[in-house]
């Protein structure tokens, strides 16, 4: 175990790395909202569903919200209530119970700031484990999320005549359980017999290959068993799709930041890839494997992810360097996953636009963790989703 941990330090002699050329559908994003205050004239109602514990099938959590601000909602009320459109929000790798909680309270708060009303569901599923690992129990969850969104959907449409639109959220590899939840509606019948549709996907921080929303299997690179080409399962169930990006994520890619002639890297070190949130998509891929626009759109939203330390406001002790020892508060409590290398005391952790792989979902005041810093990229969803 300690072995495995320990690995996450990945320390590569200064060497040339891999380029890439990639076209972009959109320009990049400038960050003009400055967020003083969360208070919002509509409050949005909060669920939260688990499939924690292997669960076959989602379930309603009860209880309280993050820092017990507030009470989950009936997931089975909503059923019976079947507002006009809902939103699933998928949170990312290393989150237990609490930090689930918590990342979807920031989604509910960046929302919230964007005065966007709409009933918000996470759900919390066993992402607080080794890379390897959470990256199968993340597939495992798309058949398990789209059983719960037939059901709700079909629900709604047959016992109480009504019509809903469904959203989708995501951030870092909570893509992988998105991308396979579209690949589950894609050949279940109930689905395609009613010709439901999502009406809309946003991917953050995306922690999967760039080549996996091709429609070819054999552009497909690594594990079979894992990766997947996602393509056919976007074009055809979804009315539009949205891939979040950042060229300078530090935790996505390649050659993040340096400190002493080495260079420190993740996801392409143990992917042997580019990630999907970091490049885009694979532009070599052939044109007729390519998803079409729509529903595929990229949007680069570098300049919404500020130059903060710590986007959740914890102190976190960071695997990534410190192993199985205790850190100092200075070298593992005061910054984010992926973000700084430093291994002694006098070592400063410089952060900048773009690198905050947690901050896509917005950033929590330091000194007040029930308000918004900044909302992240969260408002680019919200405009998405008012103009698509």
């Amino acid at each position: 175990m300690r072995g495995a941990i320990i690995l996450l330090i990945v320390i590569i002699a200064v060497s040339s790395f891999y380029s890439t050329s990639l076209l972009k559908l959109d320009n990049i994003y400038a960050s003009t909202d400055s967020v003083t205050n969360t208070t919002s004239e509509k409050s949005i109602p909060v669920y939260m569903i688990t499939t924690r514990g292997d669960l076959n099938f989602p379930i309603g959590e009860s209880g309280n919200g993050y820092n017990d601000n507030y009470q989950f909602g009936d997931i089975n009320q909503l059923k019976s209530q079947c507002p006009a459109e809902i939103a699933i929000f998928v949170h990312g790798w290393g989150n237990d119970e609490f930090k689930a909680k918590e990342r979807l309270d920031r989604v509910k708060m960046s929302l919230e700031n964007s005065n966007y009303s709409i009933p918000l569901i996470g759900l919390s599923w066993d992402s607080n484990k080794l890379w390897d690992e959470a990256k199968i129990i993340a597939k495992e969850n798309g058949p398990k999320l789209a059983n719960f969104i037939i059901n709700y959907i079909d629900t709604c449409k047959h016992q109480h005549n009504k019509d809903t639109n469904i959203r989708l959220m995501s951030l870092s590899i909570g893509a992988r359980v998105l991308l396979s939840t579209l690949d589950d509606l894609h050949t279940n019948p109930t689905w395609n017999n009613n010709d439901y549709k999502i009406a809309s996907v946003h991917l953050m921080g995306t922690a999967v290959d760039d080549e996996e929303v091709s429609k070819n299997p054999l552009d497909i690179d690594g594990d079979s068993a894992i990766k997947h080409a996602y393509g056919k399962a976007i074009q055809d169930e979804v009315v539009r799709f949205y891939n979040l990006y950042n060229p300078e994520d530090n935790v996505l890619q390649p050659q993040p930041f340096q400190e002493d002639g080495y260079i420190y890297q993740i996801y392409p070190f143990f992917e042997n890839d580019l990630a999907l949130g970091q490049s885009g998509r694979d532009t070599t891929i052939a044109t007729r494997d390519q998803v079409s626009t729509p529903p595929y759109y990229e949007i680069n939203v570098q300049n919404q992810i500020l130059a903060i330390r710590n986007a959740d406001a914890m102190e976190d002790l960071h695997y990534l360097y410190c192993g199985f020892t205790t850190c100092a508060v200075t070298l593992a409590g005061s910054y984010d996953f992926g973000l700084c290398g430093g291994f002694t005391s006098s070592y400063v952790c410089k952060v900048d636009i773009g690198d905050n792989h947690g901050g896509y979902i917005g950033f929590r005041d330091s000194n007040n963790i029930n308000q918004l810093k900044d909302d992240g990229a969260i408002n680019i969803v919200v405009k998405n989703w008012k103009n698509p």
